[in-house]
């Protein structure tokens, strides 16, 4: 038991990073404050990556776990942690912003996000939605006196409490039908439909924080918002925490306690419970995300627009992987996959929006398409990662995304998904088309 806490040890550097960033702040002063902060918070973050090379694979206390899997989700997390403080950094000095409390708040809100990777438990699970959000809320209201920012956060703010409160109900009951909060047990005779619609509050408060349709109305306006920073921070780090955390939730639903026992999300999983309205569900959930992100954003000339409804599309990409590889015909569900598109996307958007940074004005106003025309000329380099990272989110090969999209829809075809693996490569089709866009605008002359 004592040797799994070292799986909590990334989360507790995170902690004591936010804390010693938050309280070095006001001692500096304001020209030094994107000097010296950054590196900090850097170095915590670096160090936080170290503890994940001695995890062990077991459960601590019954609330988290941890598996090879996890450690590449928290992987993911803190290096796109890293690419988000630098990305900050980029933002804030050029617009000599004269607090240094958005480092904080990152690290705060990637503790938060692995708290909901390791999550067996859904007070657990809770408690890292809100450590995750609450920073995130801050971030997303940083410039104080523009409009969008202003307008991003009351949506934000007042949607996430909504929607947490859609969860608590949904974990109240789960806990009616089963007698625990634990992600694994078993249903109470007679409360079998009890146990359904809780889990449908429960996925639905989890899509949410994903920014999947139906519930995706927040995310072009939170993403327009927020510097562009923050936007990569968000659309990489709180969408892998909510993601890893529908993906165990969704294991745990589907399968007796007893095969859950060292918490491997890699191995293949047979259901014992299977419901037709969760099929319903995820299918209904992936079809209208990947339809409104792939329309939606080809009408539009913000980047960060563009890779709002980028990020609603991919989710339902995602989330197609709870059915594979034929969880509607064989009861058989593995999430690798699913767990390999998220991290690949996690990775490229970060990288794309960070790059969108660099380029980017004072208040982001050189975010638009037209605006940065030929910047990827001037800065080369950069150009170079915003194309590798634009090729892998539009699937190209030999990008990674391509090869998470093609296990995907290879995965549809054998669970015999035709229609929906048909329909997702053709909107993939449409959606490369604004990701070209901006990758010919960016070398244009």
């Amino acid at each position: 038991m004592y040797s799994s806490l070292i799986n909590l040890f990334p989360v507790i550097i995170l902690g004591i990073g936010a804390i010693v960033s938050l309280a070095v702040e006001p001692l500096l002063k304001n020209a030094n404050k994107h000097r010296i902060l950054p590196w900090i918070s850097a170095s915590f973050v670096v160090l936080a990556m170290l503890p994940f090379f001695f995890v062990v694979q077991d459960t601590l206390y019954g609330i988290f776990a941890m598996d090879p899997v996890r450690r590449l989700l928290g992987w993911a997390i803190l290096f796109c942690t890293f690419l988000g403080i630098g990305g900050v950094q980029w933002t804030l000095a050029r617009e000599k912003y004269r607090g240094g409390e958005a480092y904080g708040l990152l690290m705060l809100a990637s503790a938060g996000a692995l708290c909901m990777t390791q999550a067996i438990d859904y007070l657990s699970l809770f408690i890292g939605m809100e450590l995750a959000s609450f920073p995130i809320y801050a971030l997303v209201g940083l410039r104080r006196k523009d409009r969008c920012g202003n307008e991003g956060v009351f949506k934000y703010f007042i949607s996430g409490a909504v929607f947490s409160v859609v969860f608590l109900y949904g974990a109240a009951l789960i806990y009616g039908a089963t007698g625990s909060t634990h992600f694994s047990t078993v249903i109470l005779e007679g409360r079998q439909w009890l146990y359904t619609a809780g889990l449908f509050l429960v996925l639905f408060g989890l899509l949410f924080k994903a920014g999947a349709a139906p519930v995706h109305f927040w995310v072009a306006d939170v993403y327009t918002g927020a510097p562009v920073a923050i936007t990569a921070f968000m659309a990489a780090v709180i969408k892998v925490g909510a993601l890893a955390a529908i993906g165990s939730v969704w294991i745990s639903s589907i399968a007796a306690p007893s095969s859950l026992e060292t918490w491997n999300l890699a191995q293949p999983i047979i259901a014992t419970f299977m419901s037709k309205p969760l099929e319903l569900l995820v299918l209904t959930v992936a079809f209208l995300s990947i339809v409104i992100g792939a329309f939606s954003g080809l009408a539009q000339k913000s980047i960060r627009r563009i890779l709002a409804f980028s990020a609603v599309m991919n989710a339902g990409f995602i989330v197609l992987g709870l059915l594979l590889p034929n969880y509607a015909g064989t009861g058989v569900v593995q999430l690798g996959p699913m767990y390999f598109f998220l991290i690949t996307y996690a990775i490229a958007s970060a990288g794309a929006l960070t790059g969108i940074a660099y380029f980017s004005g004072n208040n982001d106003e050189w975010e638009t398409l037209g605006a940065i025309r030929g910047l990827g000329r001037e800065h080369p380099l950069v150009g170079l990662g915003v194309i590798v990272c634009l090729a892998s989110l539009a699937g190209l090969p030999p990008a990674a995304g391509f090869v998470a999209k093609f296990t995907v829809f290879a995965g549809l075809f054998s669970a015999q998904f035709y229609m929906v693996a048909i329909i997702g490569f053709v909107l993939s089709i449409v959606a490369a088309v604004y990701y070209l866009r901006i990758i010919y605008v960016l070398f244009a002359s």
